[in-house]
């Protein structure tokens, strides 16, 4: 993150547009263009459309390591490596995170500590290693930068090394006009688009050799951004200001780390929150930032790394059962409904899902009993759900997420659920073989095309005239992880009478509502 002295306020970078081998923006004011030293190189004009490409380039060299353990304390990280190394693994910790500037002598501290196990000649190596490991769904297989990218760009017929930071000659709220952004990665909406931006744009080589756009932007107004791009500015304003908090907590909370190594804090899509620009922004989005400016929720110091997924179903999961194995307080399961703890009774059981997901509970994201206005008629869609397969459509689709042939799929059964009822552990089992998965975002993978909606789920199976499965129906609730704010729960909430204070209580419970800095 960045910090401007002048206006005393911090910038967050987001990464708008990634490994791009060129990408065009219109100028919507005049600009000047500077190297990363603060070199002048030319002086861009307005309604002048211009063309950014890679010159030459060398992707970053990548280790393939496991992440084994997250843990916010160096000596407990460092503790935490003794543990593996029975395992025989070449292990190390590495810091990753920022210390962010809010203010001229104040700093938000992020930071944390991976425990990582190295020495895999390939990405696939080191996720086949993972899978050996007891609870192999807490770890992750990921590509570490060990030497950076370096290239050279082309733009307006200038060769820059490395970046060019656009500097605008004068304040507006769009600045420049981003061509072609891809939205919505890998789901079902995934397409491509204009967007508008304010302030400073630069354009990388990335760790792949080719392009990714940055937008460096006030962070009151970024925040603002994700909550129309994540839910309509046609929302309560409770609701939108819960919303902007969590946006503004979640920036602040995880810069650094989600994207480590990459030139920018978060990116604009699913992957960490939504965010479409300048372009997004409405008035109710701008009211709702200007009145919870600079707050955010603490748990023990610290800013909240506040989840939120679109649809719960009725039920929270923990984040330990979908993630990293973390117990994190502020992020444990609840029941989503207005009688809230009296009501609440955990799904994990066979028989608790079934029965479950085939009620109809006095919970907010339900449609059926709470009045869901028009602009959230796609609860109806969400909330509880069927899909259907054939063994053989199931059998490719796995084949195509999971790279695995395991021919035509005639079984799921769950080993492990969540407390929502969320699937942790499936094992999957085809004409060829069997294969357990998990946790709850690569079940959702390797069962759709894009992403199921959720792994909240009980299978139904209907058998041919020789007893063989002939199909598998997935009789589901909810719509993503389910952990922390349910969206339209909290959306339900607002139209209901619930203070913004009040819905952030019921999701984040034990966290603290506290301004940090003041604009």
């Amino acid at each position: 993150m960045e910090f401007d002295y002048r206006e005393n306020r911090p910038y967050a970078r987001v990464g708008m547009l990634q490994f791009e081998p060129e990408i065009r923006f219109t100028a919507l004011v005049d600009f000047g263009a500077y190297d990363l030293a603060g070199n002048r190189l030319f002086d861009g004009k307005k309604d002048h459309t211009y063309s950014v490409k890679v010159a030459r380039s060398q992707p970053a060299r990548m280790e393939p390591m496991i992440r084994l353990a997250i843990r916010t304390d160096q000596d407990e990280a460092e503790q935490h490596v003794h543990l593996w190394e029975k395992f025989r693994l070449n292990l190390e910790c590495l810091r990753v995170g920022e210390n962010v500037q809010i203010g001229k002598n104040e700093y938000i501290d992020n930071r944390e500590y991976w425990v990582l196990a190295r020495g895999f000649s390939s990405l696939e190596e080191a996720d086949e290693a993972r899978r050996k490991l007891p609870n192999f769904g807490d770890f992750a297989a990921l590509l570490i930068p060990e030497v950076p990218a370096e290239g050279v760009l082309l733009i307006n017929g200038v060769e820059v090394e490395g970046a060019v930071r656009l500097i605008p000659t004068e304040s507006k709220a769009r600045t420049f006009l981003l061509h072609n952004v891809r939205v919505g990665i890998g789901f079902h909406w995934d397409h491509r688009e204009d967007q508008y931006l304010e302030n400073i744009l630069e354009f990388h080589i990335d760790r792949k050799g080719l392009l990714t756009a940055v937008s460096v932007v006030d962070v009151e107004n970024y925040v603002a951004g994700v909550n129309s791009s994540e839910m309509t500015p046609d929302c309560h304003l409770e609701f939108l200001k819960a919303q902007t908090i969590l946006a503004r907590c979640t920036i602040f909370a995880t810069a650094g780390k989600h994207h480590y190594g990459d030139p920018f804090d978060v990116c604009a899509d699913d992957h960490c929150q939504c965010y479409h620009g300048a372009g997004a922004l409405q008035q109710k989005s701008l009211q709702a930032a200007r009145e919870t400016a600079g707050q955010v929720l603490l748990y023990s110091g610290r800013v909240c790394d506040t989840r939120y997924a679109k649809v719960c179903g009725g039920i929270g999961e923990a984040y330990k059962n979908v993630w990293d194995g973390r117990d994190i307080p502020y992020l444990s399961t609840f029941y989503d409904g207005p009688r809230g703890a009296q009501s609440f009774q955990t799904v994990d059981r066979e028989d608790d899902v079934r029965a479950f997901l085939k009620s109809s509970p006095d919970v907010f994201c339900n449609p059926q009993v709470h009045q869901v206005p028009d602009y959230l008629n796609y609860a109806h869609d969400y909330f509880r759900w069927s899909v259907r397969y054939s063994p053989e459509e199931l059998g490719e689709i796995f084949r195509e997420k999971m790279g695995k042939d395991l021919g035509p799929i005639r079984d799921l059964i769950p080993q492990k659920r969540g407390y929502s009822g969320r699937i942790i552990y499936l094992k999957v089992v085809g004409d060829k073989g069997e294969m357990v998965i998990g946790k709850e975002l690569e079940i959702r993978r390797a069962l759709s095309r894009s992403h199921l909606y959720s792994s909240a789920f009980y299978v139904e199976k209907e058998q041919d005239r020789k007893g063989k499965t002939a199909a598998l129906i997935l009789q589901g609730g909810g719509w993503g992880h389910g952990v922390g704010l349910c969206q339209v729960g909290a959306a339900v909430m607002a139209e209901e009478g619930y203070s913004c204070e009040r819905i952030l209580q019921h999701y984040y419970q034990g966290a603290e509502l506290k301004q940090i800095y003041s604009v």
